[in-house]
């Protein structure tokens, strides 16, 4: 379960920096960004799938990390 725990962080975490990428017009990081998102999506769906409504508590954590994360990083990263 720790693995739906990580991609769920990885996943969300990717999506929120690609969103301050987007707004702050940065064209490479969003090209980068965009396969992490897309193995992120993969790994997800597969650990639902297999775990299902157990996967939900560690999914959410996961993602509520790593949307404060990239928040952060991405404005310690490039500072806007």
């Amino acid at each position: 379960m720790i693995i739906i725990f990580f991609s769920a962080f990885i996943l969300v975490f990717f999506r929120a920096f690609q969103q301050r990428n987007v707004q702050h017009e940065l064209y490479i990081p969003a090209v980068f960004t965009s396969f992490a998102i897309a193995t992120g999506d993969v790994v997800v769906i597969i650990g639902a799938v297999k775990y299902g409504y157990d996967a939900i508590p560690y999914i959410g954590c996961g993602g509520a990390i790593g949307v404060v994360s990239a928040m952060y990083f991405h404005k310690r990263i490039f500072g806007k």
